[in-house]
């Protein structure tokens, strides 16, 4: 049940990603129905009456079909943590049962459920949709730990060698971490398309930095943030070039430690050294390409979920270098 979890999980970020780069975040401007009734409105007495009723967001069909999907996908995922919870605690005597771990993860996607509300009723407020992203990253990362838990996936191995990087491993979960936030913030703030050149994001970026508007949490005269009338070209600029700096840290520290792997002494290390480099190579690939090709959909949905499995990848090499015995 886990491992199903497991892989919804990867289809509401997928789906999720989807729902963003379609700009389909407000296709439905209520909460948790969509233009007051259950499923989006279709028919034309029922999309004129839609539109009575919000008169500032009329109906888009093509928008109000991937942000409700998104929704029932996300609550049956909800849902069925719920189940695993309920069954590890009523197993908790039983020393393989994390009772604890799913405790957590339930509150986790309690939280996800209310920023998910937030983002609709705060109309795609910056914080709030990166806050949304991160909480669907972590809910991953966290259903991994259990399903590594439940399975006894990593027995414990001696390698003297993958010990000394323990420290590093950690580094390059939180610094993939702190670009998947550098990236949230800049799909929030739609500041994806701003740049068109590569490797540099525009002549002259560097003198147009505007850090204090690009980060600006509090303080907006405006009350709808859809396509981010809140910021300059030149914040939009300023976030962008540091999602790239971010790649630029991502790919020396996770580089060094798939150097280092590869040269441990057992397979299982040599292995993830090998995966951990495949995943960083596919996702700058995917990276450089957004840009060069201009956000195509399905790059950017890849891109996406290249930084889920990334980060799994990251979770699952901690897990195994701190198993013990």
């Amino acid at each position: 049940m886990t491992g199903l979890a497991l892989l919804l999980a990867i289809g509401v970020i997928a789906l999720g990603a989807y729902t963003r780069l379609m700009d389909a975040g407000l296709g439905c401007p209520d909460w948790p129905g969509c233009y007051g009734t259950i499923l989006p409105p279709t028919t034309e007495e029922a999309v004129t009456v839609a539109n009575e009723a919000f008169p500032e967001r009329p109906v888009e069909i093509e928008k109000t079909w991937p942000e409700m999907i998104h929704r029932y996908m996300a609550s049956s995922l909800g849902f069925l943590i719920l189940v695993i919870t309920i069954m590890s605690i009523i197993n908790h005597r039983h020393p393989a049962q994390p009772a604890k771990l799913a405790s957590s993860l339930l509150v986790l996607v309690i939280l996800q459920g209310m920023l998910g509300m937030w983002t609709v009723t705060m109309k795609l407020y910056p914080p709030v949709v990166m806050s949304h992203l991160l909480g669907g990253f972590t809910i991953l990362s966290v259903l991994s730990l259990l399903f590594y838990r439940l399975t006894q996936i990593f027995p414990p191995i001696k390698d003297s060698k993958a010990d000394k990087l323990k420290w590093l491993a950690m580094l390059g979960v939180l610094t993939v971490i702190a670009q998947i936030m550098l990236g949230g913030w800049t799909a929030a703030n739609y500041a994806a398309h701003i740049c068109h050149d590569f490797p540099v994001c525009q002549p002259g970026w560097a003198e147009s930095l505007n850090m204090a508007e690009a980060f600006k949490i509090f303080g907006h005269e405006v009350d709808d943030f859809e396509y981010a009338p809140h910021l300059s070209a030149d914040a939009q600029m300023t976030i962008h070039a540091f999602h790239r700096i971010g790649a630029i840290a991502v790919t020396l520290v996770v580089g060094l430690l798939c150097v280092l792997l590869l040269k441990c002494e057992t397979r299982r290390y040599k292995k993830f050294g090998g995966v951990v480099l495949l995943m960083l190579s596919l996702q700058l690939g995917l990276g450089i390409a957004n840009v060069i090709y201009g956000i195509p959909l399905n790059i950017a949905v890849l891109h996406n979920l290249g930084g889920a499995m990334l980060l799994l990848v990251l979770v699952a090499l901690n897990y195994s270098m701190r198993k013990k015995a």
